[in-house]
């Protein structure tokens, strides 16, 4: 294994100990999110009942506890470094999982069955906060301005990988009629052994405590940085779009008509592959050109483009999976494309933050990305009881059409800036 590792670590420029440590972190995050997202799969179809505000209303508690409670995680990272709150990330995560298991029991009664959802979306949103504000700041930790977008671009590959690992597990084994408990145990189980991989294996990374400042005015830190500030239109409507997914999966899908399983493995595989592929790759692009946002730019085009796939392949009825896979290479296209968007998007977050606050600064980004999670199945299930089938296609392309003109407003940090800066005024201005 020495060639191997001192291959990569050449490749990735990074140090003697942070191969070992990144891999270890991100494993345990992707063993994190599979096993997670398997429970937020039986957590979605276990609210079909409801109506589709409802539905929204109740999913959105998830980021609303992410969001309250992720500004006070992030400046914990700050203070007390990072692995303690990862390891209370993945400890949350596995109980809110387990703890589900009764809320869907026939020895519950039904009229308390959404507060115990409620609850345990609450302990989710609990747990991703500390959970993204640890990783991040740990992940940043290890970057450079050779590598950022790359070891960027692998954390959203991992949780990616996770997401659609867990919850399409999850997904299909509800439709082969495996008992939902058996699904959500599986799930507490796969958190817990992550639990015990960030500790037996991950290291606590360099950082410089800030035990001096409380945790309002770390905010008030990263929030007076300009460049933050001009993210905030850019991804949350990103992020929106992705909740709406997630929280109506099932009226996407709809039956898929008369379309084989097959036909939903072409059109997910025509997804996932170029998808994944464009991740790692274009985040190299990214670091070597020292340039975001051009992937950026480029990402949300082709966002944009699979939207109005999509919404032109829904119905009534759901999604018409035989249109969708006739048209396998333009998505495959349209997929890579929009790979583009993620490693270059957080690498600029990278490029612009204080080491001495990333955690909070990592946090602040959590809070982006809860909020895009509130809209999305609010607004979703609104338009969704208001219009049906059109409202994936009037969100869709209003949510890309102010993202991408959000991206005309950020500023490209300098060619030559590195991460280690203590300035939070903002990167130069790039002609």
């Amino acid at each position: 294994m020495g060639p191997i590792n001192r291959f990569l670590s050449k490749t990735f420029h990074l140090g003697p100990h942070d191969l070992a440590n990144l891999s270890f972190l991100y494993f345990a995050t992707f063993v994190m999110r599979a096993a997670a997202f398997a429970g937020v799969a039986v957590m979605q179809h276990a609210m079909n009942s409801l109506d589709a505000l409802w539905k929204g209303v109740l999913f959105a508690i998830y980021p609303l506890a992410e969001i309250t409670t992720v500004g006070y995680f992030g400046a914990l990272c700050d203070r007390l470094g990072r692995k303690r709150i990862l390891v209370l990330a993945h400890f949350v995560t596995a109980v809110a999982v387990v703890l589900f298991i009764p809320s869907i029991s026939p020895l519950t009664p039904v009229g308390i069955r959404p507060y115990l959802v409620g609850v345990f979306f609450a302990m989710f949103g609990i747990g991703a906060a500390a959970k993204v504000a640890s990783t991040l700041a740990m992940v940043n930790d290890h970057t450079n301005v050779e590598n950022r977008a790359q070891l960027m671009a692998f954390f959203d590959l991992v949780t990616f990988g996770g997401l659609v690992a867990g919850f399409g597990s999850g997904f299909l084994a509800l439709r082969a009629s495996v008992p939902e408990a058996f699904v959500l145990g599986a799930a507490g189980l796969g958190v817990a052994i992550s639990t015990i991989l960030v500790l037996a294996l991950v290291r606590e990374t360099d950082f410089t405590p800030e035990p001096q400042r409380g945790t309002l005015e770390l905010l008030r830190t990263v929030l007076r940085n300009p460049d933050i500030r001009r993210l905030l239109p850019v991804y949350v409507p990103v992020v929106a779009l992705y909740g709406y997914v997630l929280s109506f999966t099932d009226h996407l899908i709809g039956t898929g008509g008369t379309a084989p399983m097959s036909q939903l493995l072409i059109v997910v595989g025509s997804l996932g592959i170029p998808l994944g592929l464009s991740l790692a790759l274009s985040g190299r692009w990214s670091d070597r050109a020292r340039r975001r946002r051009p992937f950026m730019g480029i990402g949300l085009a082709c966002f944009g483009g699979l939207a109005i796939l999509l919404a032109a392949a829904t119905g009534p009825s759901g999604t018409d999976l035989n249109q969708l896979a006739s048209q396998w290479p333009l998505i495959a296209l349209l997929a890579a494309g929009a790979g583009t968007f993620p490693p270059a998007a957080l690498a600029y977050l990278g490029d612009i933050v204080e080491r001495a606050v990333s955690g909070t600064t990592f946090g602040i980004y959590s809070i982006i990305f809860g909020s895009g999670l509130i809209i999305g199945p609010i607004l979703g299930g609104a338009l969704t009881d208001a219009v049906g089938s059109l409202a994936f296609a009037v969100l869709a392309l209003s949510f890309i059409g102010i993202s991408a003109t959000g991206v005309l407003f950020i500023r490209e940090p300098a060619r030559g800036r590195t991460a280690a800066t203590t300035n939070v005024s903002g990167p130069p201005e790039h002609g």
